[in-house]
């Protein structure tokens, strides 16, 4: 099953689907062509491919022409991709060369990762033998955090987006986070305020903590709830282990993992104050318990 932090980037694309185009500016450094408008598109590498032909994400930028119909001007497919598998050097070249087949017009690969080590892998080119597919990748922290109540009610999908790159000294962006899920439907906020707490680090975590002390904007979610109980029993207890290991099993059982007793204790059993944060931190984009204990490549 994709895990929250495989799936919440791409429902915020679905939620708007400018938001490709802005990934897609950031990680180029290029200037899109004009375009009117974006739209979601059907994810078929080809109209009779198998389920796992289908590309994570597609948007097509349009004209909008005086009459007749849009033409398409590009495409934007946005993969997630939390670590290597050599399988999609074969699947990435289908869904570029099948979708450019649909639209007639130029298609751009753009990769999202959580780790550098991983985006250095994406970015390499693909070799098909009489040519080369050069996927794009940006680490999500890489993304500028939104700054501004007024840009966060604009840009809620793209303030929720660049959480991951909000640093501790940043009071400005975490304030930004309230007016941004705020701007979402009642519905949603919970499944967003989770993405948030999952993937801000621990330091910007308990100062978004402290605002939330201070401010009358209630979480709505159970699961965002814990993590701000948890963060200010961990700054009363001067981050005890044991404080930081509950954590690290409240992300994963979050996201819906079963925990073996092997797991637990290996986690509530490390003192290690260090190896507690590196867990943590690795906890929220986790495919599976296990990859805790596994270095990235």
């Amino acid at each position: 099953m994709p895990s929250r932090e495989h799936e919440i980037p791409l429902d915020l694309i679905r939620n708007c689907p400018d938001l490709a185009a802005t990934l897609l500016t950031q990680a180029s450094g290029k200037p899109l062509p004009p375009y009117a408008r974006a739209r979601c598109e059907a994810g078929e590498a080809t109209t009779t491919a198998p389920a796992e032909l289908l590309a994570d994400s597609v948007v097509v930028l349009e004209d909008d022409p005086a009459e007749g119909t849009p033409t398409p001007l590009a495409g934007i497919i946005t993969e997630v991709q939390h670590k290597r598998d050599l399988r999609k050097h074969y699947s990435w070249p289908a869904y570029v060369a099948n979708l450019r087949h649909r639209l007639q017009c130029p298609v751009i690969l753009l990769v999202l990762t959580p780790h550098d080590k991983v985006a250095h892998w994406c970015r390499e080119p693909i070799d098909l033998g009489s040519g080369f597919v050069r996927p794009l990748a940006l680490t999500l922290d890489e993304l500028p955090p939104v700054t501004t109540p007024e840009q966060a009610r604009a840009n809620p999908e793209l303030a929720v987006l660049s959480a991951a790159g909000i640093q501790t000294e940043s009071t400005t962006a975490l304030h930004a986070l309230l007016p941004a899920l705020d701007a979402f439907e009642a519905d949603d906020r919970p499944l967003y305020a989770d993405y948030i707490f999952a993937v801000l680090s621990p330091k910007a975590r308990a100062h978004l903590e402290e605002i939330l002390a201070a401010s009358t904007y209630e979480w709505k979610s159970d699961l965002a709830r814990t993590y701000a109980a948890q963060g200010k029993a961990e700054g009363k207890a001067e981050g005890k282990a044991e404080g930081k290991a509950e954590a690290i099993l409240v992300v994963l059982e979050g996201l819906g993992f079963e925990i073996t007793e092997a797991t637990r204790q290996r986690i509530t059993t490390c003192t290690n104050h260090a190896q507690l944060d590196t867990w943590l931190r690795q906890a929220a984009t986790a495919e599976h318990p296990d990859d805790l204990f596994t270095e990235h490549d």
